[in-house]
């Protein structure tokens, strides 16, 4: 995707969540409307920037409903495994939990990467 440098960081959330709404999944970006059976959408970040060509990490956390049974674990993985069969490129998984505010959630952490030019001013 071609943008500014200044808008990179945005447009790489904005094309992730679009994928994410397109497999029929609810992308949240504001931890304050994090809950269960979303996809929560950490802030991107980076390596480098070389030749105007950003690599972009971003870590999408599928979150499920405590106490974390297994109805729940099958959850995780079964949303885990449409993401990982999308043009997203995931690049790592593992379980964990989500703090959200002061409640845990059980989750499922998948590392995506991203290129993204920028054309200089």
């Amino acid at each position: 995707m071609a943008t500014t440098a200044a808008g990179i960081f945005r447009d790489s959330i904005a094309a992730v969540s679009t994928v994410i709404t397109g497999l029929g999944l609810v992308p949240v970006t504001d931890p304050r409307n994090a809950r269960p059976l979303t996809v929560f959408l950490e802030l991107p970040t980076w390596d480098t920037f070389t030749s105007r060509i950003a690599d972009v990490t971003m870590r999408l956390r599928v979150l499920g409903a405590p106490p974390g049974n297994q109805d729940v674990a099958n959850y995780l993985l079964t949303t885990a495994w449409t993401i990982m069969n999308s043009s997203l490129a995931v690049v790592a998984g593992a379980p964990s939990v989500a703090i959200i505010g002061t409640q845990e959630l059980p989750a499922y952490d998948l590392t995506i990467r991203l290129a993204s030019t920028y054309e200089a001013p």
